[in-house]
């Protein structure tokens, strides 16, 4: 029986989207073949999907025989970050883009090891920084 699990697999897929350029563009990779690996694993990779959207804010869309993975938009972070308004999310993001990657990787690495409760309260202090209501 295999070792592997959801957790380690989906921490291969987010380092092989890295090495391509993730989180500040959207990477593509082969649909087929990452559900060939997963099985070869033994693991089901809707599951792994699952635990990225879930643990890492990171979704996807298929597009013919490729799986597009992105962070999530600004309307999915309203749910999960407590009303987070488009025009902020602008903001986070010029703010992001003038960071070099080991910065936004160290930010990103925080954020995604928060519970919801210190996800929230940080939601507060941008919201005030911002001068957001």
């Amino acid at each position: 029986m295999s070792q592997d699990t959801v957790e380690n697999f989906a921490k291969l897929v987010l380092k092989n989207l890295s090495n391509n350029g993730f989180p500040l563009k959207k990477v593509s990779l082969p649909l087929e073949k990452m559900y060939e690996v997963a099985d070869n694993k033994g693991l089901n990779f809707n599951k792994v999907l699952d635990y990225l959207r879930e643990n890492h804010q990171v979704v996807h869309e298929t597009m013919g025989d490729k799986m597009i993975f992105s962070l999530q938009t600004p309307d999915s972070f309203q749910e999960d970050f407590g009303g987070m308004d488009g025009d902020m999310f602008a903001k986070a993001q010029e703010m992001m883009g003038q960071m070099d990657p080991a910065q936004l990787k160290e930010i990103q690495d925080k954020v995604m090891n928060m519970d919801p409760a210190e996800r929230q309260a940080l939601m507060e202090k941008a919201k005030s920084m911002f001068g957001k209501k």
